[in-house]
């Protein structure tokens, strides 16, 4: 097994804008998908975007997502999000995993973000090698790729008084395939 060497800012960095992500309210979105029908405010869904590890205790960061439903189809249509379909943990992360599993096993990755007080089975990890994506824009420390998407979420959450919370999506996930 490899040594994991993850630069402590770096580490820093991820953790505090994940953890900085826990309540907030997902809720853009222009139109039905499906129909270009006008949408109608449904609820709003509590979603899980990651487990960090605090205190040696998993700490889980839940955000919340608007869901619409569409005068015309009447489809249940979710707002813009950072989350693959299907997927229950934060797009970021996702693309963390998807990157570094072309480099090192999935319980390497397991360990990797474990070091970054992240906690993400293995066994999931593999389920993400199957995942159809859009290209990931990253960088390489010491043998990691971190996805910008990862990387950035701390500067989205303070510029996003300024930007708007459309600004932080469109961060996480550009060029990616939707619904």
């Amino acid at each position: 097994m490899k040594k994991v060497a993850i630069p402590p800012m770096v580490a820093d960095i991820i953790m505090n804008g994940i953890s900085n992500l826990n309540g907030i309210i997902f809720d853009s979105v222009n139109e039905c998908p499906c129909c270009g029908g006008q949408l109608k405010g449904h609820d709003t869904k509590n979603k899980k975007f990651a487990t960090l590890i605090e205190n040696n205790q998993q700490k889980n960061i839940f955000v919340n997502v608007k869901r619409y439903r569409c005068k015309d189809c009447k489809k249940l249509v979710y707002s813009d999000s950072p989350f693959y379909d299907d997927i229950r943990i934060g797009s970021p992360i996702v693309d963390f995993c998807i990157l570094n599993l072309k480099m090192h096993p999935a319980n390497h990755i397991s360990k990797i973000l474990r070091n970054m007080n992240i906690a993400v089975n293995p066994s999931t990890i593999r389920k993400f090698n199957t995942l159809k994506t859009g290209e990931i824009k990253s960088i390489e420390f010491h043998g990691i790729a971190f996805p910008l998407s990862l990387l950035n979420i701390s500067e989205n959450i303070r510029n996003d008084e300024s930007l708007g919370i459309n600004a932080m999506i469109v961060q996480m996930v550009q060029g990616r395939p939707h619904n």
